[in-house]
């Protein structure tokens, strides 16, 4: 299992034929739809369209957005592929805004293995879960595994020891209030430590 590399085409103006054709692909009745195509063997095309009479505020992480590729397992369950690396500069923590019916695209790795299966994307939004259709695609079976170093990633290497399996999935795997669930729990082992630093003093 890798982290997401996801990133948006800057440059991307959709022509009136593509809109159409996008949305004619749209079931979903959610405000954000993803669609998922495959435009090369290695790569992945999402788009990324607002059906709201709204604009809508989509955050990013400098120019990727928050999004993993899932897949099924052998026992027909969708299980994530790739996790999600937070960044450690506060900078790096942007949002544009999405006109009604207007459309962002990224791109993202097509993997090649002997499992042939569904994939999709899962996009994190202002606390909110989409997923795209689902096309069939090619991973290896241990895709599913997380690395053995995963503790050593930021944000979860701060609180590695500590850390529960629930939490650090929450976060990697771009569940709604995962951050937010981290912090508090980083708070109060800050306030932990401090405690027992000022025990030992006494």
């Amino acid at each position: 299992m890798k982290s997401n590399k996801n990133k948006i085409e800057q440059d991307f103006v959709p022509s009136t034929e593509f809109k159409t054709k996008i949305e004619n692909q749209v079931k979903s009745e959610n405000e954000i739809n993803l669609i998922l195509e495959k435009v090369k063997e290695n790569q992945y095309s999402i788009y990324i369209l607002n059906k709201s009479s709204d604009s809508i505020k989509i955050s990013k992480q400098d120019w990727s957005l928050y999004l993993i590729q899932e897949a099924k397992d052998t026992s027909e369950k969708w299980k994530p592929v790739e996790y999600w690396q937070y960044a450690s500069c506060g900078n790096s923590y942007l949002s544009n805004k999405l006109e009604p019916n207007g459309i962002i695209k990224t791109e993202s790795i097509a993997y090649n293995g002997n499992f042939e299966t569904e994939i999709r994307f899962k996009l994190l939004n202002e606390n909110k879960v989409y997923y795209s259709n689902s096309i069939i695609g090619k991973i290896s079976e241990n895709q599913f595994k997380l690395p053995n170093d995963i503790k050593t990633k930021w944000p979860i290497r701060i609180m590695e020891k500590t850390i529960s399996e629930q939490t650090l999935n929450a976060v990697i795997f771009l569940k709604p209030n995962g951050m937010e669930d981290f912090n508090k729990k980083w708070e109060a082992y800050l306030e932990k430590m401090a405690e027992l630093r000022k025990n030992n003093k006494n």
